[in-house]
């Protein structure tokens, strides 16, 4: 039965400042080709996102809203406005011809579980899309408690599925400042370990790696957390990017230095060592140009 296509019911008001344009999507799965780890598909249900954190290498991707195609929205504007793919569970049913054997990475261009998922609920209509798709694997992105609104939806994915949770600092003021829109730390650990409780895989994605001010205690919470392994990436500026003047003005530039990536990397491989048996614990420490989806997809190997 092919998924009834989503109609917009809510008031505006409910966004407050937050400039929604809902539209039909042409194309839902974009190709996704790693040297190492072979092809996939990402699945974004949204472009922009509502968190806007404020280092996004999203920013610089060409966007333009509904109706005003070729005119590129100021990258300064990232998080004041989202795009709900109303159709996307419709396209996503119509190509899932495309996905025996694949994996769909959710989502390498915006956050699957912003504050909008509660009202579209976009995510979850793709992820039961999925959830036909015998074959499929399905790597979900969020650093969202949302999420544990669909966590009976993923524990009937069983292996099939894997969270990974983005989580770059251990200090929530720190957050406070690179993504105030996006949900407190504390709240990720929480999320993180209901989803591990429950049985579904949950990775520690610290990336981009911002100021982490006690590596030791990061990696024990996140081990205490039910992570399953963990993967660190440096952080990528963007041309002339305004977030540098962030980090000068907050003594922050050291996140910059690849021995401060490599010292945080290493404390947690260390707690989280790897194994060649399936059921091993990683940790991939990922340059700042590889793709979030390769990195969640090697997280994959064992299986």
């Amino acid at each position: 039965m092919t998924p009834p296509l989503l109609a917009l019911e809510h008031p505006r008001e409910l966004f407050h400042d937050l400039q929604v344009e809902p539209e039909e999507a042409r194309s839902i799965l974009r190709p996704q080709k790693d040297d190492r780890y072979g092809f996939g598909f990402a699945l974004s249900p949204y472009r922009g996102c509502e968190h806007g954190c404020r280092y996004c290498y999203v920013r610089d991707y060409p966007q333009a809203l509904p109706g005003e195609k070729g005119k590129p929205v100021d990258r300064a504007l990232w998080g004041t406005w989202a795009v709900p793919k109303l159709n996307a569970p419709e396209l996503l049913w119509n190509q899932r011809h495309r996905l025996h054997g694949q994996t769909v990475f959710l989502a390498s261009a915006t956050d699957p579980y912003q504050p909008l998922e509660r009202e579209f609920r976009l995510t979850r209509a793709c992820l039961e899309v999925l959830l036909k798709c015998p074959t499929t694997r399905v790597l979900v992105h969020t650093r969202s408690p949302l999420v544990l609104q669909d966590l009976e939806l993923l524990k009937a994915f069983g292996p099939r599925v894997r969270v990974g949770f983005s989580i770059p600092t251990d200090d929530d003021t720190v957050r406070q400042v690179v993504e105030p829109r996006s949900p407190p730390i504390p709240s990720r650990w929480a999320a993180m370990e209901r989803l591990a409780k429950a049985g579904i895989e949950v990775n520690l994605a610290v990336a981009p790696l911002m100021p982490v001010h006690n590596p030791g205690a990061f990696a024990r919470r996140a081990k205490d957390s039910g992570a399953s392994g963990a993967w660190v990436g440096g952080l990528r500026l963007l041309k002339d990017d305004p977030f540098y003047d962030v980090l000068a003005r907050n003594d922050w530039l050291f996140i910059l230095d690849g021995d401060y990536v490599a010292q945080v990397a290493g404390v947690l491989q260390a707690t989280f060592p790897r194994s060649r048996r399936r059921e091993a614990k990683e940790t991939r420490v990922v340059p700042p140009c590889r793709p979030l989806v390769a990195a969640h997809r090697s997280l994959f190997e064992s299986m």
